[in-house]
């Protein structure tokens, strides 16, 4: 999976006052002394942070302060009460439930895109609407948004009503995270320089613009996230969510190794919290070697997706792992009852050619088709 929060234009410094250079000093002799900032403090930093007040010298020490200390849960909740408030937001009206699946990407493991695929087919499911919150990889070869723009999707000069349009319609959106979150355009270049994952890369799941969003399946490469992830949940007014990881450090399901899965449920006002261990071969789905799942460049990572999309991979390693997270945003949206039922109505969704038929129907209706017939002929012939 790839970095929600991830831009490529350059952030400008703008001198602080005397009293912001004052309070970013005491920000940072509090981290320098292992100490975790409270909700307003580190709330307010951010919010100067995308509205270009603080330089690239603050910026650069505050993130690592950050990773060196570890962020806590009231880190991260106020980091993402001050992107939210900022963000763009979209309600698109529809009956279903709307899902998201994204994870945190780090896992420096070279897989094709299987989230992307994942959503594409659950989509194309029963009565489920998506709205995949993505962009470009960082820390693999090939984010969603490589993915979109390769098939003819348009990012940069997508408007908004288009995407509220698709979900509606059609029952799939993708928010091409610069987009809705134009204020980390300050922070991108420097996250690049870094090189290693920060605190925005954590919350980017967490931050979908969709404010009528029901379910999130997040997949987290750092177990540690497995426990903090769960206490953030209430704040952003999900319904469901499903926090998983590979025993051997996927931020997704695998069917290479066993996966720990967090479920968050809201019951009557109140969350609910319960975790399992999903073993693949309780499911019927041969353990493979992670050596099926890793591809060479971009542009492998982008066809083995599309291969899986239009079911040329029939009971082939790369459409088991698509199908085992298909599932789960199946169970997320509350569209089955089990792992087992996700499986068999995903798959059943690859034989009759749903997915193909959405993708080209999502693309014919705000993108560029005939781009989607060239990435057609690309894959057949790659």
């Amino acid at each position: 999976m790839s970095s929600i929060f991830e831009e490529h234009h350059l952030a400008e410094d703008v001198n602080s006052s005397e009293e912001g250079r004052l309070l970013y000093k005491r920000i940072l002799s509090k981290l320098s002394r292992r100490e975790h900032l409270n909700h307003e403090e580190i709330a307010g930093v951010v919010r100067n942070i995308m509205e270009g007040k603080c330089s690239d010298i603050f910026i650069s020490s505050f993130l690592m302060g950050l990773v060196v200390n570890g962020e806590n849960h009231v880190e991260f909740a106020g980091v993402i009460d001050a992107v939210r408030s900022a963000s763009n937001r979209i309600t698109p009206e529809t009956v279903f439930p709307i899902v998201d699946n994204c994870g945190t990407g780090g896992d420096m493991l070279n897989t094709f895109n299987i989230s992307t695929a994942a959503a594409i087919i659950a989509s194309s499911c029963k009565n489920l609407a998506i709205a995949k919150h993505g962009n470009r990889s960082s820390s693999g070869l090939s984010g969603s948004a490589d993915f979109f723009d390769h098939v003819g999707y348009p990012l940069d000069n997508n408007k908004m009503k288009n995407v509220i349009s698709s979900i509606e319609s059609i029952g799939f959106g993708f928010l091409f995270a610069p987009n809705y979150h134009p204020g980390l355009k300050h922070v991108s270049h420097i996250r690049k320089e870094l090189g290693i994952q920060t605190v925005f890369n954590k919350i980017g799941p967490l931050c979908n613009p969709c404010s009528n969003l029901y379910a999130q399946v997040i997949g987290v490469s750092d177990s540690l996230m497995l426990h903090i992830i769960p206490k953030i949940i209430p704040i952003l007014g999900l319904k469901r969510a499903m926090i998983v990881r590979s025993e051997d450090g996927m931020d997704e399901l695998s069917t290479t190794a066993k996966n720990t899965i967090v479920h968050v449920i809201s019951e009557d006002g109140k969350y609910n919290l319960y975790s399992e261990i999903l073993d693949p071969l309780s499911l019927g789905l041969p353990r493979v070697s992670m050596n099926e799942m890793i591809v060479k460049n971009k542009m492998d990572a982008i066809n083995e997706s599309l291969r899986v999309v239009y079911g040329l991979y029939n009971n082939k390693p790369k459409e088991n792992i698509v199908l085992l997270n298909s599932a789960a945003v199946l169970v997320a949206g509350n569209r089955v009852e089990s792992f087992k039922d996700g499986l068999e109505v995903a798959r059943e969704s690859i034989v009759e050619g749903r997915p193909q038929k959405l993708l080209k129907n999502l693309i014919k209706s705000i993108g560029d088709l005939g781009r989607l017939e060239s990435a057609e002929k690309t894959m057949l012939n790659y």
